[in-house]
């Protein structure tokens, strides 16, 4: 299924501040991937706010690729090519991701489309793809060391070919130093910055279905400081340096709005108007 959606998001590392132990973390993470996913976002970066340190940063942003990994590697290639790690401690307690490639057959079958570790042995190549043995790769693009995309062509000689199109295998991650880091690199690539706040302007019709169509990077505060306190911090106003800035979650009536509520409710309502008919 072709995705019509061109969104990216970028969150503070700092979401998990808020989260005593490594259990709640972990949850937090998973719901930051589940959400992201639901809406087929294409990319998500991970940015250290001017109230988090670098140490701090650093370790925030290691449990979230670790779990990442986890996550978005196929559940029958895990055991494979993800070692044991204390981080990884509550992981089996998450609900499963459900990715449609992950949705694949126990036995397989010919015409099949499934994710595959790709390696070499004795010249031949190889590929994991969750069966019992593996199969031969005997055409297309795969290098060792890929989770490529194949296709069972026989079953009886276990032969597959590498596919060169892409599905959709959950949010690239990314991360960087500073929100300013997060708008100079993506501002050369995205058409459209919009930034989230309470303090925003709650968005009409026309500005919502405006992003249909447009690659948007949509932007997200901590749960201590928004994006108006970071943007200061680091010594600029955030109008004048994002298209928007909206309230997405108008007449709230909670004192605050956790990062990964605001990332479903934001996404949800931009999703509508993008696949939305003369909204």
């Amino acid at each position: 299924m072709k995705i019509s959606r061109k969104i990216l998001v970028a969150l503070p590392t700092s979401i998990l501040s808020t989260e005593s132990s490594l259990l709640l973390k972990t949850m937090k993470i998973y719901q930051v991937i589940r959400y992201s996913s639901i809406f087929g976002v294409l990319e998500i970066v991970f940015f250290r706010d001017p109230f988090t340190d670098f140490s701090q940063h650093n370790k925030y942003s290691a449990l979230i690729e670790k779990i990442w990994r986890y996550l978005l590697t196929p559940p029958y290639l895990r055991r494979k090519l993800i070692p044991k790690d204390p981080d990884l401690k509550f992981v089996g307690l998450l609900p499963p991701l459900r990715l449609n490639i992950f949705d694949v057959s126990r036995n397989g079958y010919v015409g099949e489309k499934r994710l595959g570790f790709i390696y070499k042995e004795k010249n031949k190549l190889l590929a994991d793809i969750g069966l019992l043995k593996p199969y031969r790769i005997e055409a297309g693009n795969c290098e060792p060391g890929d989770i490529g995309y194949v296709e069972i062509v026989d079953m009886n000689t276990r032969r597959a070919i590498c596919l060169d199109e892409e599905p959709y295998r959950g949010p690239v991650l990314a991360f960087a130093d500073s929100l300013r880091e997060v708008l100079e690199e993506y501002g050369r690539i995205v058409d459209l910055i919009i930034a989230t706040s309470r303090y925003g302007r709650i968005p009409n019709y026309k500005e919502l279905a405006g992003v249909k169509g447009k690659t948007t990077i949509i932007l997200f505060g901590g749960p201590h400081r928004g994006l108006y306190e970071i943007a200061e911090k680091e010594g600029f106003a955030l109008e004048n340096k994002v298209d928007k800035v909206w309230n997405t979650i108008p007449e709230q009536m909670v004192k605050t709005i956790r990062s990964e509520e605001a990332l479903i409710s934001t996404l949800a309502v931009i999703n509508m108007f993008i696949y939305g008919e003369n909204l």
